[in-house]
């Protein structure tokens, strides 16, 4: 019985990764090869900064993730490949893995290697658009009860 819960487990995550990986080429096609007007509009989309709350276009190299730092995680390394009315890029969710109560000193974190999607813009200030969602797929080893894709909303500022 264990052995066939297990194999049920692993063919639930690789249709996962399998559907995200269709809806990634969907958006990927779906998006505006010519740099045009349309194109230009979209590049201004920002995502905001969770402990500034201040917008930034491609942020480099950590990404606080919404409630700043409320659950010692953040997104390091982050690099984009594309940045328009759908972002895309990788780079590492950190965890803090220190308790209180340890002595670890200065802050373990564990790294998880990631692809990032941002996605949905909405109105923000200004007239300008945030991405109200950011979705990411772990790579390679991920924390033992965290599910192959994760997404979060993106509040418009600091909360």
């Amino acid at each position: 019985m264990a052995v066939r819960l297990t194999r049920v487990r692993i063919l639930a995550a690789a249709t996962g990764v399998a559907a995200a990986g269709v809806v990634t080429g969907i958006v990927v096609a779906a998006t505006p090869a010519a740099a045009g007007p349309a194109s230009a509009a979209a590049a201004r989309v920002v995502l905001v900064n969770q402990c500034s709350g201040k917008g930034q276009v491609r942020p480099h190299p950590n990404i606080p993730l919404p409630g700043c730092m409320t659950a010692n995680e953040l997104i390091g390394k982050a690099s984009w490949t594309s940045w328009g009315s759908v972002a895309f890029g990788k780079g590492d969710l950190e965890v803090n893995n220190c308790t209180p109560s340890s002595s670890c000193g200065p802050s373990k974190f564990t790294k998880y290697p990631i692809l990032i999607v941002a996605w949905r813009a909405e109105k923000w200030q200004g007239g300008g658009r945030y991405f109200s969602r950011m979705t990411w797929i772990y790579t390679g080893k991920k924390p033992r009860h965290a599910a192959v894709t994760n997404t979060v909303t993106w509040p418009p500022a600091a909360q």
